[in-house]
């Protein structure tokens, strides 16, 4: 300790401290400062922000390339201030802890306290040395102390502290509108200056509580204002407590909850959403005689209050519905409710209305049904757009049923003409192959594959145009087994050509077509071969039981989809490769999507480029299943 002691040097008052640049050598210095727990950084005469430390960068969430380089301004939120401030160090002023707001690179707000030192390098250029303080925490809790004093100088009750010895030490405007007193007037007073006679030991019994830590809550009791006037008030008392944890006195709430108030009130804001309703609330009594009616009702039905008040409700009804008053009545003498129920009604000016009335029984005091309140709604627009909306579906159906049978019949129609030309182009090879040249060869050859591919194309697309004409019902129960054998057989000679390897487990009954299914399959299988990568395929096909339905699934070691290809592979001619790489109309996803839509399911598929895809699709069980 005595040599640790020996080796600093003791600086006399009258002599200059050492500059920190002669005890520590450039790394050392630029160590230092790179990993001080203090925020700092240096700017330029302009503003641009030449280095910054670690602490710094970390204040903001900033990376060294995203801070360096750019101008202050960029991040002080405040720019009128920046910029009379930058002027002042460009004078050589030193400024000691100016606040300002930062903004971080998440977009929150830092508030810091900055005090900037001003000097020139080797060339003669201004340079700014500013050490960052963050003052967030005790601005915000400034914010937050100024926001519930806010709170409780504007608040409608009565917010009172006082000590432990029941002096009052605050009292806000709610306290003196409810009991009369200003501030100068009850602070430093006991606070059993509101003590009505019947109840002073409360207060005393409160504050033990309060030692106690105690929180006493929705306490009902009497207290007395500065005229005299008892009100009855709802006490809500904690503790307050130091900064040590200590109990030093205690915040009250008062409300002021005296009966005749609260019920004027309630039945002020009662009768003010009655009257500013848009629905007709209607009272009546047992005998459907009106007692009251609202400025909604007034404006669906057309008569004013004077005119319908005292008259039997049935003046509203429709002719064909005169019968339906007496049977709601009937309901509501035995405590019924009615909920919802559409019928029609008649206005003042004769117009048939359609309307949703919800009836409740009115009760006395004693829970004796005395009457019944009605709020009817004006639904007549939303039936017309309902019958519009049934008759534009009925429209659209006829529209779908004539396009699907125009499809139907135009691939139907179009396969003898494509069949001549593919059959002529391959009798036009047959005889003059070779003798036309290289080119022509080549054009024959399009031709041909051309066809080919418009007959495939047609096929596709009757097949299409048949998953759409099936009804929405599934038409039976249908072996998944039995589909998916149909299916391998049809695909015999591809997966003997590739070597594939199909496998599956114990597939269950399900409600649909059989050769929806099987076509289902055929696809999904064969895409799976066509898009094979060198290694033999390998798909397997399983099913599950999950939420009520059956989940197939279909997985394969091919190529696999990139994840934002997912969508786009379900619709109509959509190709990921071309016809050369591998061979197809872009019409099989299609087929399977509107075949899986139509038995109620769903399809999609989970892959990843390079590594096999899965394709799930759902299907409803069958009956015996």
């Amino acid at each position: 300790m005595e040599t640790a002691r020996r080796r600093v040097k003791q600086v006399r008052p009258n002599e200059r401290s050492p500059s920190l640049d002669s005890l520590l050598n450039p790394d050392q210095l630029t160590d230092f400062l790179e990993n001080a727990a203090m925020a700092l950084h240096v700017i330029g005469a302009e503003g641009t922000i030449l280095w910054a430390n670690a602490a710094e960068l970390k204040l903001l969430g900033y990376t060294a390339d995203e801070y360096i380089g750019r101008n202050i301004k960029e991040f002080h939120l405040d720019a009128p201030a920046i910029e009379d401030i930058l002027l002042r160090l460009k004078e050589g002023e030193e400024l000691h802890e100016y606040e300002a707001r930062l903004r971080a690179r998440d977009g929150s707000v830092r508030y810091v306290a900055i005090t900037s030192k001003g000097y020139s390098d080797e060339g003669r250029r201004l340079r700014t040395g500013c050490f960052t303080r963050d003052i967030t925490d005790q601005k915000r809790a400034a914010e937050f102390q100024e926001r519930l004093a806010a709170i409780v100088e504007s608040s409608d009750d009565a917010i009172v502290s006082k000590d432990l010895n029941g002096i009052i030490r605050s009292w806000n405007r709610g306290a003196e509108r409810i009991f009369g007193y200003t501030p100068d007037e009850a602070i430093g007073k006991p606070v059993t200056m509101l003590a009505v006679p019947e109840r002073e030991n409360e207060i005393p019994n409160i504050i033990d509580r309060i030692r106690l830590g105690e929180r006493v809550d929705h306490y009902i009791t009497k207290r007395r204002t500065k005229d005299g006037r008892i009100l009855t008030v709802s006490l809500t008392v904690s503790p307050v407590r130091n900064a040590s944890g200590a109990i030093v006195g205690a915040s009250k709430v008062a409300r002021d909850i005296t009966d005749q108030k609260r019920v004027t009130e309630l039945q002020e804001r009662l009768a003010a959403i009655v009257e500013s309703s848009e629905d007709a609330i209607v009272s009546k009594d047992l005998n459907g005689i009106i007692q009251s009616w609202n400025r909604g009702a007034e404006r669906i039905f057309g008569y004013t209050s004077d005119e319908v008040i005292g008259k039997p409700v049935s003046i509203l009804a429709a002719p064909e519905r005169q019968d339906e008053f007496p049977k709601i009545i009937d309901r509501i003498r035995r405590g019924e409710r009615v909920e919802h129920y559409e019928t029609k009604r008649q206005t003042k000016d004769g117009r048939v209305l359609n309307v949703s009335l919800t009836v409740s029984p009115i009760r006395d005091a004693a829970g004796t049904i005395i009457g019944a309140s009605k709020v009817a709604r004006d639904i007549s627009d939303r039936v017309r757009a309902e019958e519009a909306l049934r008759e534009s579906n009925a429209a659209l159906s006829r529209a779908n049923a004539d396009l699907e049978q125009f499809a139907y019949s135009a691939s139907h129609d179009l396969q003898e003409p494509l069949r001549m030309v593919s059959t002529y182009s391959e009798m036009l090879r047959r005889k003059f192959g070779g003798q036309l040249g290289p080119k022509g060869d080549e054009y024959i050859r399009y031709t041909v594959e051309g066809a080919q591919r418009m007959q495939q194309l047609l096929k596709d697309l009757l097949a299409y145009t048949q998953a759409s004409v099936l009804g929405d019902e599934p038409a039976e129960d249908v072996d998944a087994n039995q589909a998916l054998q149909q299916a391998l057989s049809n695909l015999h000679a591809a997966i003997t050509t590739t070597g594939a390897r199909v496998t599956h487990d114990d597939l269950p009954v399900v409600r649909m077509h059989l050769f929806q299914l099987e076509q289902v399959f055929q696809n999904l299988i064969g895409n799976a071969i066509r898009y094979r990568r060198e290694d033999t395929p390998e798909i397997h096909v399983a099913a599950k039981w999950m939420e009520g339905q059956w989940l197939f699934s279909i997985r394969d070691n091919g190529i696999g989809i990139e994840p934002r290809y997912k969508e786009r592979i379900f619709g109509m001619f959509k190709r990921l490769h071309s016809h050369a790489e591998y061979p197809g109309t872009g019409m099989g996803l299609a087929i399977c999507q509107r075949v899986i839509h139509r038995a109620g399911g769903r399809i999609w598929v989970e892959s990843e480029l390079g590594r096999g895809s899965t394709f799930l699709f759902t299907a409803p069980a069958g009956e015996t299943s």
